[in-house]
């Protein structure tokens, strides 16, 4: 009886785990999807890096599992689970490749904009109070710690600093603009970043 429980348990636990895991892929994905059009958050890129070290993270932890699982019925549902993995790995490559290539086409049709009329609206980023991306390379790195409507404070590599809108601050290879200020959607202010 105790092993028929144990048994029991344990497929439980890894349907649950499998069920925790999809959700959270399929989450990751919503997000992905909402970033690249620049509604919420600050870059696809890293998003999309931290999308495949959670796929690395998960495929360690069900090797783990399949390791330890003597039932049957337990390795047959965790390789159930790595095959539904493998799957949504395979949409979330199509889908990240759709993405990118929808921003660059968003990148592209503002660049067309400025060449032909002089000015693009919309902003490359947009950040929220405690929240940070990466800019021209790992190494600069520009985090928002508070928005006064219109007026921001940022830190920039360690260097804090106060921005209106239009005022920029620089890494050694590009230059960040406080495009817009508080947006009402969702709280964030926009950048745009020139790195040349």
């Amino acid at each position: 009886m105790k092993a028929l429980l144990n048994k029991k348990n344990t497929i439980a636990g890894a349907i649950a785990l499998g069920g925790m895991i999809v959700g959270a892929l399929v989450g990751i994905g919503v997000q992905a999807a909402v970033d690249s059009t620049g509604i919420l958050g600050p870059s696809v890129e890293a998003l999309l890096e931290e999308q495949e070290a959670n796929f690395s993270d998960i495929n360690l932890r069900l090797a783990e599992l399949r390791n330890e699982a003597s039932d049957p019925a337990v390795v047959q549902s965790l390789a159930d689970l790595e095959k539904l993995l493998t799957r949504q790995g395979e949409l979330q490559s199509q889908a990240n490749s759709e993405l990118t290539y929808l921003g660059d086409q968003v990148a592209n049709l503002r660049q067309a904009s400025l060449d032909e009329r002089g000015f693009a609206g919309g902003a490359d980023f947009w950040l929220n109070s405690g929240e940070s991306v990466a800019v021209g390379d790992r190494s600069n790195v520009l985090g928002v710690t508070r928005i006064w409507g219109e007026v921001v404070d940022v830190n920039l590599n360690g260097q804090k600093s106060r921005l209106n809108v239009g005022d920029a601050v620089t890494t050694p290879n590009c230059t960040v603009f406080f495009r817009q200020g508080l947006r009402e959607i969702d709280g964030r202010v926009g950048f745009d970043v020139s790195c040349g």
